[in-house]
């Protein structure tokens, strides 16, 4: 990647000033957004286009023949108002007047001949055809209905970002035809995105080159996880460069990364990532990589994460780590501030703003990601009621109703809104049950469990072996049987700074120093394996009963749980 440090500031800054309220784009926000749509700024596309086209000239000459026209083509598989094109357009002028052609007739021919964009939008379509005359834009979905086109030099863009649940609310017959039509659809759950980024390698001649703006998710998202086994197989993606939390489109919160595909196979991959001291690049070698998330840590972050990942298993060998159940209706469940009055629960509800009065039999003690303290016991004065058994089954309605007529009573209440969950899916006699209530039984049971927020900044984690109810903003750990460690350690590993700096490097961070704490990422969560720092970090956890306690500070838990890792203070605080 021919990209320094300094460019990519450059580029940094350049984005900060850009601003989507200043392109001219005569289409409806809302719909571009429930389509997926971002238009992507001027400098963006500029080195997208300048990288691609650096790639391609570095192995063969670029030529244009008497009337103008280049020895390329380019193709936007995703045209939208065609300015990644209109930036291919320029480039490729300017190359043609440097070699002496007269620049108006080297235009002409480059759109007539070199320029080809596929776009599904009959408004953008017309928008791309008056920016690129005499450039052949189709209107047509190009995954599943694109005209045999020869094959490509540059493939770039930025296609659409739209998660294949709500393409099945706009466009379900779309959803359908791409279903298992490529690895990158063949999950349970996949995006648009990543679509294109496979089908992009179809439409390359040989030595073709691709630049393409997508979310970064794809480098670590469990869906994405035939994606990149197959590009990895293939050894494809030539180039990545990572923004981090920075954001790239104004008025919409994306991470955003741009992938650099190529039909030659390459034996490294090319990295630049932004992080909160700025850009940082290095290589990574292809081999290393596969269907796993792709840890694109360079430098010496890396050889931090290295040194962990040496000192114990994998928080995913040793645990179960689950979601919470999703009740799709978190206002209307939960109660806050309450209290006990011998069988029944008094507690405030957000959807009526007021106190609502329920059986306690059906209103246990829940966990919220907000809920989650730093080594702090359950907050009992937070309750959701709950429809369902202890072997996580809805009670039907006339026995619920027969059980806890106060809570079946309350929940009729709010009936119209449980109704409308996810475009009325709920409706029936079951309209109180949760929206995901997969997890529960694994929740209720009464062995000790770590929960953890889905977002932090650092380190937070509680113990809980009361059998607290763990919604969808938290996940909650618990070993497996036989697992080595103890899970006085694991909560101390999880409540440190070391998910952070595992996480900043090895996941996602989000804007303001977050980091998601999913499943797919704390898998691959390194904890220390038996030595003195972690016998002594046991030692500082005490539990009578169901309560478990620490017996030392947060810091001082913290630092024992650095030296267990092998980690120097400096480089804990990366």
């Amino acid at each position: 990647m021919a990209l320094s440090v300094d460019a990519l500031t450059r580029l940094s800054e350049a984005l900060s000033r850009e601003s989507q309220a200043d392109l001219a784009v005569a289409v409806d926000g809302r719909n571009r957004r429930a389509q997926g749509i971002y238009f992507t700024p001027p400098a963006l596309v500029s080195l997208v286009v300048s990288e691609a086209l650096a790639a391609w000239t570095a192995r063969r000459d670029l030529t244009f023949d008497g009337d103008g026209a280049p020895s390329l083509r380019v193709l936007d598989p995703a045209a939208g108002d065609g300015r990644f094109l209109a930036g291919a357009t320029e480039v490729l002028t300017a190359r043609a007047e440097a070699a002496g052609i007269d620049a108006e007739v080297a235009r002409d021919a480059i759109l007539r001949t070199a320029i080809l964009g596929f776009e599904r939008d009959p408004e953008l379509c017309a928008m791309a055809r008056r920016r690129l005359p005499g450039a052949t834009i189709y209107c047509v979905e190009a995954l599943c209905d694109a005209p045999a086109v020869a094959p490509v030099d540059l493939v770039l863009g930025n296609p659409p970002y739209v998660r294949s649940i709500r393409l099945g609310q706009t466009d379900s017959d779309l959803r359908q035809r791409l279903r298992g039509k490529l690895f990158a659809t063949s999950a349970g759950e996949w995006d648009l995105y990543g679509a294109f980024l496979e089908q992009s390698l179809q439409w390359l001649a040989p030595g073709g080159e691709i630049g393409l703006v997508v979310p970064s998710r794809w480098l670590t998202a469990a869906f994405a996880a035939p994606l990149r086994g197959h590009l990895a197989k293939r050894r494809a993606v030539r180039a990545i460069i990572d923004f981090g939390a920075d954001q790239v489109f104004a008025n919409a919160t994306t991470y955003a990364s741009v992938a650099f595909l190529s039909r030659t196979p390459t034996g490294r991959i090319d990295v630049a990532r932004r992080g909160s001291g700025g850009w940082s690049t290095g290589t990574i070698e292809s081999r290393t990589l596969g269907a796993a998330p792709w840890r694109l840590c360079i430098g010496r972050p890396r050889a931090v994460i290295e040194a962990m990942q040496r000192r114990g298993p994998r928080l995913g060998d040793i645990a179960r780590i689950v979601k919470g159940a999703g009740t799709n209706a978190d206002p209307v469940y939960v109660l806050e501030g309450a209290r006990r009055q011998g069988d029944l629960v008094i507690g405030r509800s957000r959807a009526q703003e007021r106190e609502v009065c329920v059986e306690a039999a059906v209103c246990p003690v829940c966990i919220r990601g907000r809920d989650v303290g730093a080594f702090s016991p359950p907050d009992e004065s937070v309750r959701c009621i709950l429809p369902y058994g202890d072997d996580g089954r809805l009670i039907p309605p006339a026995e619920f109703l027969a059980r806890a007529p106060r809570a079946a009573e309350y929940l009729a209440s709010m009936r119209a809104r449980l109704d409308a969950r996810e475009g009325g899916r709920f409706r029936g006699d079951t309209f109180y049950r949760f929206g995901r209530p997969q997890t529960l039984a694994f929740h209720a049971a009464g062995e000790p469990k770590v929960v953890v927020p889905d977002v932090a900044r650092g380190g937070r984690a509680m113990m809980d072996q009361s059998g607290a109810l763990v919604l969808d903003s938290a996940y909650a750990v618990r070993l497996v049987a036989g697992a080595g460690p103890s899970l006085a350690l694991v909560w101390a590993v999880l409540g440190s700074r070391a998910p952070a700096l595992w996480l900043s490097h090895t996941g996602i961070v989000l804007r303001g120093g977050y980091v998601r704490m999913k499943t797919a990422y704390l898998r691959s969560l390194p904890i220390p394996g038996p030595c003195p720092q972690t016998q002594a970090i046991e030692d500082c956890f005490v539990h009578s009963g169901t309560v478990w306690q620490a017996r030392a500070s947060a810091g001082e838990i913290d630092d024992l749980v650095r030296q267990a890792y092998g980690v120097s203070a400096a480089d804990w605080a990366i």
